[in-house]
């Protein structure tokens, strides 16, 4: 009944968002402006029914999902070694605060200007944008890793690797998937960043294509598929995450 209420509120949500841009669009009447929903729809449906979404999305998607896993992966690794030795945390908090804060435009821009515009060099930004995030999300959910129980495996004599599977791995399910939710979230949004501010092929890169003709249909048509996919690929971790935790 919950989620039934939820899904029923993002949907009336989207439907007066439409409602607003059709009238802002009538008001305005600047159709080279602000097209009217129609239009873009039309549009978006085109594109579908063509085939010219599937290649683009499909390379912002694999850029996105190679840099989310290099990225989870460190960020996790790196949350886990703070919690088994605190001294690495004390002597990269510096190093980390300054990755951490330093802007991710900057980043993108130094990526692609040090590294070249490859899919390697996308990955790379994306992996390295939300490590730092994933990090921080893990190293402070250890915070509240009750010690004790380790502690009571540790005078049971467990082996290592029952403790691992029977008290961190439970502990680390739930902090994991959101971060993982968010960090996938922030990874397609730097993949697109960076396909916009230069790097051929991609979503990022037709919008970019569609601004610079000044074809505001096909750049909004272009920007719902970027947020479709989104919203999509979010609904899917929301529901494999519910699943994971019942289990």
């Amino acid at each position: 009944m919950e989620q039934l209420k939820e899904r029923s509120l993002q949907i009336a949500s989207l439907v007066v968002a439409v409602v607003v841009w059709a009238i802002v669009a009538a008001w305005v009447d600047l159709s080279s402006a602000i097209p009217p929903p129609t239009e873009v729809f039309v549009e978006l449906k085109d594109l579908v029914v063509s085939g010219g979404a599937w290649g683009p999305l499909g390379a912002t998607l694999g850029r996105t999902a190679m840099g989310f896993v290099l990225g989870f992966a460190l960020g996790v690794a790196y949350g886990v070694l703070v919690h088994a030795f605190p001294a690495v945390g004390d002597y990269s908090r510096g190093v980390f605060n300054l990755a951490m804060f330093a802007p991710t435009l900057i980043i993108i821009f130094l990526g692609l200007t040090m590294l070249g515009l490859t899919n390697l060099t996308v990955v790379l930004i994306v992996g390295f944008a939300i490590s730092t995030d994933v990090g921080v999300y893990i190293r402070d959910a250890f915070r509240s890793f009750d010690t004790e129980i380790d502690d009571m495996a540790r005078s049971y004599k467990a082996p290592f690797r029952q403790r691992v599977t029977g008290v961190y791995i439970p502990f680390l399910v739930p902090p994991m998937l959101a971060a993982g939710r968010i960090g996938f979230s922030l990874s397609w949004k730097v993949a697109f960043l960076c396909e916009v501010f230069g790097f051929p092929g991609g979503l990022g890169w037709e919008v970019r294509a569609s601004y610079r003709v000044y074809d505001m249909t096909a750049l909004l048509a272009w920007l719902l598929v970027f947020i479709i996919t989104l919203l999509l690929v979010e609904q899917v971790i929301r529901i494999a995450e519910r699943a994971l935790v019942r289990w």
